[in-house]
């Protein structure tokens, strides 16, 4: 004859007894705990999943440094190439450039101005503490 898990491998009652205190029967909290933890799994999985789908949209403004140049020492030059979808939006951009030991030397808030095409090519200079050896965008954003 099969043996439950709360019989013992003798008769004895003592035996039975003791098991049966190390092994509870079957309860309500179990299936419940388990049911709270699918709960909050499915609740993490579809905040992760929300959170991805918003995050892996296209930017509103894309902007690329496609040149610069030292114009003085106290001063560089840079092409910045500008892509929005909805061009008819002013757009800002952040433009820092570094030194040659990695120290940014200068910043500048550049206004991108509403056009009819989406790609725009934006030319400026940047006052710098001193001469520059790379020129980067941080970021852009639309205005308005």
């Amino acid at each position: 004859m099969a043996r439950t898990r709360t019989q013992a491998l003798s008769d004895d009652p003592a035996d039975i007894e003791r098991i049966a205190r190390r092994y509870p029967s079957f309860t309500v909290r179990g299936p419940l705990v388990r049911a709270l933890v699918a709960i909050l799994v499915v609740a993490a999985l579809g905040w992760y999943l929300q959170t991805a789908l918003h995050n892996s949209r296209r930017p509103p403004v894309e902007a690329t440094i496609t040149g610069h140049w030292v114009v003085t020492p106290q001063q560089a030059g840079y092409d910045l190439l500008v892509v929005r979808p909805d061009p008819g939006r002013p757009a800002v951009c952040t433009v820092r450039a570094q030194a040659k030991n990695f120290e940014f030397v200068g910043d500048s808030e550049v206004t991108v101005p509403a056009s009819d095409q989406e790609q725009l090519t934006v030319r400026g200079t940047l006052r710098t503490v001193r001469e520059a050896d790379a020129v980067s965008v941080e970021g852009c954003h639309l205005v308005g």
